[in-house]
Protein backbone atom coordinates (compact mmCIF):
# COMPACT_ATOMS: atom_id res chain seq x y z
CA UNK A 1 0.00 0.00 0.00
CA UNK A 2 2.90 2.32 0.73
CA UNK A 3 4.35 1.52 -2.69
CA UNK A 4 1.08 2.25 -4.60
CA UNK A 5 0.87 5.78 -2.47
CA UNK A 6 3.87 6.97 -2.98
CA UNK A 7 4.06 5.92 -6.81
CA UNK A 8 0.74 8.26 -6.72
CA UNK A 9 2.76 11.06 -5.79
CA UNK A 10 5.52 10.49 -8.00
CA UNK A 11 3.12 10.06 -11.20
CA UNK A 12 1.59 13.94 -10.67
CA UNK A 13 3.20 16.71 -12.25
CA UNK A 14 4.90 19.40 -10.44
CA UNK A 15 3.10 22.28 -12.13
CA UNK A 16 0.11 20.84 -10.65
CA UNK A 17 1.65 21.28 -6.89
CA UNK A 18 2.83 25.05 -8.16
CA UNK A 19 -0.66 25.81 -9.29
CA UNK A 20 -2.73 24.52 -6.16
CA UNK A 21 0.87 26.60 -4.12
CA UNK A 22 -0.11 29.88 -6.50
CA UNK A 23 -4.41 29.46 -5.85
CA UNK A 24 -3.73 29.36 -2.11
CA UNK A 25 -1.30 32.52 -2.51
CA UNK A 26 -3.83 34.27 -4.52
CA UNK A 27 -6.66 33.35 -2.27
CA UNK A 28 -4.69 34.55 0.99
CA UNK A 29 -3.94 37.73 -0.32
CA UNK A 30 -7.70 38.14 -1.26
CA UNK A 31 -9.37 37.37 1.94
CA UNK A 32 -6.60 38.94 3.66
CA UNK A 33 -7.74 42.13 1.48
CA UNK A 34 -11.60 41.61 2.43
CA UNK A 35 -10.50 41.30 5.67
CA UNK A 36 -8.62 44.63 6.26
CA UNK A 37 -11.78 46.25 4.07
CA UNK A 38 -14.07 44.58 6.48
CA UNK A 39 -16.84 47.19 8.10
CA UNK A 40 -19.71 46.55 10.39
CA UNK A 41 -22.35 47.95 7.97
CA UNK A 42 -24.95 48.22 10.93
CA UNK A 43 -22.96 50.02 13.22
CA UNK A 44 -21.53 52.47 11.27
CA UNK A 45 -20.55 55.78 12.75
CA UNK A 46 -21.02 59.06 10.91
CA UNK A 47 -22.46 62.30 11.24
CA UNK A 48 -23.86 65.58 9.78
CA UNK A 49 -23.82 68.81 11.44
CA UNK A 50 -24.68 72.16 11.37
CA UNK A 51 -25.39 75.11 13.55
CA UNK A 52 -28.45 75.67 11.53
CA UNK A 53 -29.66 73.92 8.70
CA UNK A 54 -30.06 76.97 6.50
CA UNK A 55 -29.53 78.06 2.79
CA UNK A 56 -26.08 78.77 2.33
CA UNK A 57 -24.90 77.41 5.50
CA UNK A 58 -22.23 75.43 6.00
CA UNK A 59 -23.22 71.84 6.78
CA UNK A 60 -19.82 69.68 7.86
CA UNK A 61 -20.68 65.71 6.96
CA UNK A 62 -17.48 63.13 8.81
CA UNK A 63 -17.70 59.27 9.21
CA UNK A 64 -15.50 57.83 11.88
CA UNK A 65 -16.37 54.22 11.05
CA UNK A 66 -14.14 51.62 11.80
CA UNK A 67 -11.91 49.86 9.08
CA UNK A 68 -13.49 52.51 6.25
CA UNK A 69 -10.83 53.08 3.76
CA UNK A 70 -13.22 55.02 0.82
CA UNK A 71 -16.17 57.11 1.29
CA UNK A 72 -18.42 57.90 -1.38
CA UNK A 73 -20.85 61.53 -0.29
CA UNK A 74 -24.03 61.89 -2.44
CA UNK A 75 -25.73 65.34 -0.96
CA UNK A 76 -28.87 64.77 -2.62
CA UNK A 77 -29.14 68.07 -4.18
CA UNK A 78 -27.56 66.89 -8.06
CA UNK A 79 -23.99 68.09 -7.43
CA UNK A 80 -20.99 66.10 -7.78
CA UNK A 81 -20.38 62.93 -5.44
CA UNK A 82 -17.40 63.72 -2.74
CA UNK A 83 -15.20 61.10 -1.66
CA UNK A 84 -13.24 62.83 1.37
CA UNK A 85 -13.51 61.50 4.78
CA UNK A 86 -14.63 64.71 6.12
CA UNK A 87 -16.22 67.06 3.83
CA UNK A 88 -18.28 70.70 3.60
CA UNK A 89 -21.27 71.33 1.73
CA UNK A 90 -23.97 74.28 0.94
CA UNK A 91 -27.31 73.72 -0.03
CA UNK A 92 -28.65 76.56 -2.38
CA UNK A 93 -32.51 75.53 -2.14
CA UNK A 94 -34.47 75.17 0.78
CA UNK A 95 -36.30 71.73 1.12
CA UNK A 96 -35.87 67.88 2.39
CA UNK A 97 -32.73 66.16 1.12
CA UNK A 98 -31.77 62.31 1.23
CA UNK A 99 -27.96 62.21 1.54
CA UNK A 100 -26.53 58.89 0.95
CA UNK A 101 -22.88 57.62 2.04
CA UNK A 102 -21.58 54.34 0.82
CA UNK A 103 -18.36 53.01 2.57
CA UNK A 104 -15.87 50.74 1.15
CA UNK A 105 -18.10 50.30 -1.81
CA UNK A 106 -20.64 47.88 0.27
CA UNK A 107 -22.06 49.65 2.93
CA UNK A 108 -24.92 52.12 2.24
CA UNK A 109 -26.62 54.55 4.67
CA UNK A 110 -29.19 57.53 3.94
CA UNK A 111 -30.06 59.87 5.93
CA UNK A 112 -32.70 62.70 5.98
CA UNK A 113 -32.09 66.07 6.28
CA UNK A 114 -34.12 69.62 5.93
CA UNK A 115 -32.66 73.07 4.64
CA UNK A 116 -34.88 75.92 5.59
CA UNK A 117 -34.94 79.46 4.81
CA UNK A 118 -35.86 80.52 8.06
CA UNK A 119 -33.55 81.06 10.71
CA UNK A 120 -34.92 78.74 14.27
CA UNK A 121 -32.66 80.04 16.67
CA UNK A 122 -34.00 80.36 19.83
CA UNK A 123 -34.18 84.10 20.59
CA UNK A 124 -33.10 85.37 16.78
CA UNK A 125 -35.53 88.25 16.53
CA UNK A 126 -35.99 90.93 14.63
CA UNK A 127 -36.16 94.39 15.44
CA UNK A 128 -38.71 97.10 15.25
CA UNK A 129 -37.46 100.88 15.17
CA UNK A 130 -39.81 103.11 15.92
CA UNK A 131 -40.61 106.17 18.73
CA UNK A 132 -41.87 104.83 21.77
CA UNK A 133 -44.52 108.00 22.39
CA UNK A 134 -46.73 108.63 18.69
CA UNK A 135 -49.69 111.39 18.59
CA UNK A 136 -53.19 110.62 16.70
CA UNK A 137 -52.94 110.97 13.24
CA UNK A 138 -49.46 111.62 13.02
CA UNK A 139 -47.10 109.63 10.23
CA UNK A 140 -44.83 107.24 12.12
CA UNK A 141 -42.05 105.56 9.98
CA UNK A 142 -41.19 102.08 11.47
CA UNK A 143 -38.17 99.97 10.20
CA UNK A 144 -37.90 96.26 10.35
CA UNK A 145 -33.92 95.23 11.02
CA UNK A 146 -33.19 91.87 10.11
CA UNK A 147 -30.39 89.94 7.72
CA UNK A 148 -32.13 87.77 5.27
CA UNK A 149 -35.84 88.74 5.63
CA UNK A 150 -37.45 88.36 2.05
CA UNK A 151 -41.41 88.97 3.67
CA UNK A 152 -42.84 91.72 6.60
CA UNK A 153 -45.98 91.01 8.67
CA UNK A 154 -47.03 94.00 10.37
CA UNK A 155 -49.91 95.05 12.61
CA UNK A 156 -49.77 97.98 14.14
CA UNK A 157 -52.69 96.77 17.12
CA UNK A 158 -55.55 98.51 15.70
CA UNK A 159 -57.78 96.06 14.07
CA UNK A 160 -56.45 92.65 14.70
CA UNK A 161 -55.16 92.29 11.22
CA UNK A 162 -51.52 92.69 9.11
CA UNK A 163 -51.70 96.31 8.37
CA UNK A 164 -48.17 96.35 6.24
CA UNK A 165 -46.28 94.44 3.95
CA UNK A 166 -43.38 96.78 3.64
CA UNK A 167 -39.69 96.32 5.54
CA UNK A 168 -40.17 100.24 6.55
CA UNK A 169 -43.89 100.58 6.31
CA UNK A 170 -45.72 104.09 7.21
CA UNK A 171 -48.79 104.57 9.40
CA UNK A 172 -51.33 106.60 10.90
CA UNK A 173 -52.98 105.79 14.57
CA UNK A 174 -56.59 106.72 14.77
CA UNK A 175 -56.84 105.86 18.92
CA UNK A 176 -55.14 106.71 21.34
CA UNK A 177 -54.21 104.47 24.00
CA UNK A 178 -51.12 101.59 24.36
CA UNK A 179 -50.88 100.06 21.21
CA UNK A 180 -48.84 96.71 20.95
CA UNK A 181 -46.48 95.97 17.31
CA UNK A 182 -45.72 92.72 16.07
CA UNK A 183 -43.37 91.55 13.26
CA UNK A 184 -43.40 88.21 11.75
CA UNK A 185 -40.08 88.38 9.20
CA UNK A 186 -39.84 85.19 6.48
CA UNK A 187 -43.28 83.71 7.70
CA UNK A 188 -41.61 82.52 11.30
CA UNK A 189 -44.58 83.55 13.76
CA UNK A 190 -42.59 81.39 16.62
CA UNK A 191 -40.03 84.24 16.62
CA UNK A 192 -42.60 87.43 16.35
CA UNK A 193 -41.12 90.14 17.54
CA UNK A 194 -43.29 93.12 20.12
CA UNK A 195 -42.80 96.01 21.14
CA UNK A 196 -45.57 98.32 22.49
CA UNK A 197 -45.87 102.28 22.17
CA UNK A 198 -48.27 104.88 23.42
CA UNK A 199 -50.45 107.00 20.95
CA UNK A 200 -51.42 110.82 22.93
CA UNK A 201 -53.97 112.64 21.72
CA UNK A 202 -53.36 115.21 19.54
CA UNK A 203 -52.25 118.38 20.64
CA UNK A 204 -54.57 121.68 19.80
CA UNK A 205 -52.93 124.71 19.21
CA UNK A 206 -54.23 128.14 18.69
CA UNK A 207 -53.89 129.81 15.49
CA UNK A 208 -53.34 132.96 16.01
CA UNK A 209 -52.10 135.04 19.40
CA UNK A 210 -54.58 136.39 21.48
CA UNK A 211 -53.93 140.39 21.67
CA UNK A 212 -55.21 141.15 25.30
CA UNK A 213 -55.46 144.76 24.44
CA UNK A 214 -58.11 144.29 21.73
CA UNK A 215 -59.79 141.58 23.69
CA UNK A 216 -63.32 142.52 24.38
CA UNK A 217 -64.77 140.98 27.44
CA UNK A 218 -68.34 139.71 27.84
CA UNK A 219 -70.54 142.47 29.19
CA UNK A 220 -72.60 141.58 32.53
CA UNK A 221 -75.98 140.28 32.03
CA UNK A 222 -77.31 142.98 33.74
CA UNK A 223 -76.66 144.83 30.36
CA UNK A 224 -78.92 142.78 28.53
CA UNK A 225 -81.48 142.09 30.96
CA UNK A 226 -85.19 143.73 30.20
CA UNK A 227 -87.51 145.81 32.87
CA UNK A 228 -90.05 142.79 34.69
CA UNK A 229 -93.33 143.24 34.01
CA UNK A 230 -96.13 141.21 34.61
CA UNK A 231 -96.58 137.82 33.65
CA UNK A 232 -98.62 137.04 30.93
CA UNK A 233 -100.02 133.50 29.03
CA UNK A 234 -98.30 132.66 26.21
CA UNK A 235 -100.76 132.86 23.30
CA UNK A 236 -99.12 129.69 21.13
CA UNK A 237 -100.83 127.47 23.99
CA UNK A 238 -103.90 128.28 23.27
CA UNK A 239 -103.18 127.88 19.66
CA UNK A 240 -100.97 124.52 19.18
CA UNK A 241 -104.19 122.54 20.75
CA UNK A 242 -106.47 123.30 17.63
CA UNK A 243 -103.45 122.00 14.97
CA UNK A 244 -104.06 118.29 14.36
CA UNK A 245 -100.78 116.22 14.63
CA UNK A 246 -100.06 113.91 12.29
CA UNK A 247 -99.08 109.99 13.34
CA UNK A 248 -95.12 109.81 12.71
CA UNK A 249 -94.62 106.93 9.93
CA UNK A 250 -91.74 104.60 10.48
CA UNK A 251 -89.04 104.84 8.24
CA UNK A 252 -87.49 101.80 6.88
CA UNK A 253 -84.18 102.95 9.53
CA UNK A 254 -86.81 102.91 12.26
CA UNK A 255 -88.77 99.66 11.28
CA UNK A 256 -85.57 97.33 10.15
CA UNK A 257 -82.47 97.55 12.57
CA UNK A 258 -79.07 97.67 10.61
CA UNK A 259 -77.40 94.23 10.63
CA UNK A 260 -73.73 94.31 11.76
CA UNK A 261 -71.58 92.29 9.43
CA UNK A 262 -68.41 90.74 10.88
CA UNK A 263 -65.02 92.42 9.85
CA UNK A 264 -62.99 91.18 6.31
CA UNK A 265 -60.48 88.58 6.75
CA UNK A 266 -58.71 87.37 3.86
CA UNK A 267 -57.42 83.48 3.73
CA UNK A 268 -54.04 84.36 4.25
CA UNK A 269 -54.82 86.56 7.47
CA UNK A 270 -56.60 83.50 8.72
CA UNK A 271 -54.04 80.97 7.81
CA UNK A 272 -51.54 83.81 9.14
CA UNK A 273 -53.33 83.67 12.85
CA UNK A 274 -53.57 80.05 12.77
CA UNK A 275 -50.12 79.74 12.56
CA UNK A 276 -49.82 82.19 15.58
CA UNK A 277 -52.37 80.41 17.69
CA UNK A 278 -49.95 76.96 16.63
CA UNK A 279 -46.84 79.16 18.23
CA UNK A 280 -49.21 80.07 21.49
CA UNK A 281 -49.05 83.56 20.65
CA UNK A 282 -52.96 83.89 20.04
CA UNK A 283 -56.09 81.95 21.04
CA UNK A 284 -59.63 80.95 20.31
CA UNK A 285 -60.66 84.84 21.35
CA UNK A 286 -58.70 86.40 18.72
CA UNK A 287 -61.49 84.84 16.34
CA UNK A 288 -64.49 86.06 18.04
CA UNK A 289 -65.45 89.09 15.52
CA UNK A 290 -64.57 86.81 12.61
CA UNK A 291 -66.83 84.15 14.32
CA UNK A 292 -69.41 86.14 15.37
CA UNK A 293 -69.40 85.05 18.91
CA UNK A 294 -69.79 81.37 17.85
CA UNK A 295 -66.37 79.04 18.84
CA UNK A 296 -68.14 75.50 18.08
CA UNK A 297 -68.85 75.97 14.26
CA UNK A 298 -67.69 72.70 12.74
CA UNK A 299 -63.92 72.35 11.32
CA UNK A 300 -62.86 69.78 8.67
CA UNK A 301 -59.19 68.49 9.89
CA UNK A 302 -57.31 66.77 6.85
CA UNK A 303 -60.44 65.12 5.18
CA UNK A 304 -60.67 62.68 8.20
CA UNK A 305 -61.70 64.31 11.66
CA UNK A 306 -64.45 67.01 12.50
CA UNK A 307 -63.97 68.45 15.62
CA UNK A 308 -65.47 72.11 16.84
CA UNK A 309 -63.00 74.91 16.87
CA UNK A 310 -62.37 75.94 20.35
CA UNK A 311 -60.98 72.46 21.02
CA UNK A 312 -58.99 72.64 16.97
CA UNK A 313 -57.14 76.10 18.59
CA UNK A 314 -56.43 73.90 21.49
CA UNK A 315 -55.03 70.74 19.52
CA UNK A 316 -52.85 73.15 17.57
CA UNK A 317 -51.31 74.85 20.26
CA UNK A 318 -47.56 73.78 20.70
CA UNK A 319 -46.44 72.60 17.17
CA UNK A 320 -44.98 73.34 14.42
CA UNK A 321 -47.68 73.26 11.56
CA UNK A 322 -47.51 73.82 7.46
CA UNK A 323 -50.86 74.65 6.01
CA UNK A 324 -51.50 73.09 2.69
CA UNK A 325 -54.73 74.37 1.80
CA UNK A 326 -57.72 76.09 3.75
CA UNK A 327 -61.16 76.77 2.47
CA UNK A 328 -63.68 79.20 4.72
CA UNK A 329 -67.54 79.10 4.42
CA UNK A 330 -69.44 82.50 5.45
CA UNK A 331 -72.87 83.63 6.09
CA UNK A 332 -74.79 86.51 5.01
CA UNK A 333 -73.02 88.73 7.66
CA UNK A 334 -69.96 87.37 6.74
CA UNK A 335 -69.38 85.12 9.97
CA UNK A 336 -67.26 82.18 9.04
CA UNK A 337 -69.48 79.27 9.37
CA UNK A 338 -66.94 76.30 8.93
CA UNK A 339 -63.60 75.85 8.26
CA UNK A 340 -61.76 72.60 5.42
CA UNK A 341 -58.16 72.86 6.86
CA UNK A 342 -55.36 70.69 5.61
CA UNK A 343 -52.13 71.08 7.22
CA UNK A 344 -48.75 69.10 8.05
CA UNK A 345 -46.61 68.87 11.68
CA UNK A 346 -42.85 68.35 11.91
CA UNK A 347 -41.67 65.80 14.04
CA UNK A 348 -38.65 64.49 13.98
CA UNK A 349 -37.43 66.78 11.05
CA UNK A 350 -40.41 65.20 8.86
CA UNK A 351 -43.38 67.20 7.77
CA UNK A 352 -46.49 64.69 8.33
CA UNK A 353 -50.34 64.90 8.51
CA UNK A 354 -51.75 65.34 12.25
Amino acid sequence: MKKTTTRLFQNIDSKVYISLATLLFVSLIVFSFQYSRHVDCENAKYIIHSDEFLVNKVVEFYDNTEGAKSWEWDFGDSTAIDFRQRTLHQYKKPGDYIVKLKINGNCYHEKMITISSISQQTGYLPSIISPDVVTVGELINFNAEKEGGESWEWSFGENGGTDALEQNPSYKFKSVGEKKITLIVNGDVEHTAVKTIYVAPKTIRAKQKIDMKSYEFEKPHVAFSLPAGTAQKDPLVDMLQYIPVSPKSKSKKDSVSAENKAPEISNEQLQLLLKQVAAQLKTKDDFKDYLCGKYDIPVVVNDKKLIPFDQFCQSLAGKKIKITALRISKDQKNCIQNLNIQYKVKKYMIWMKD
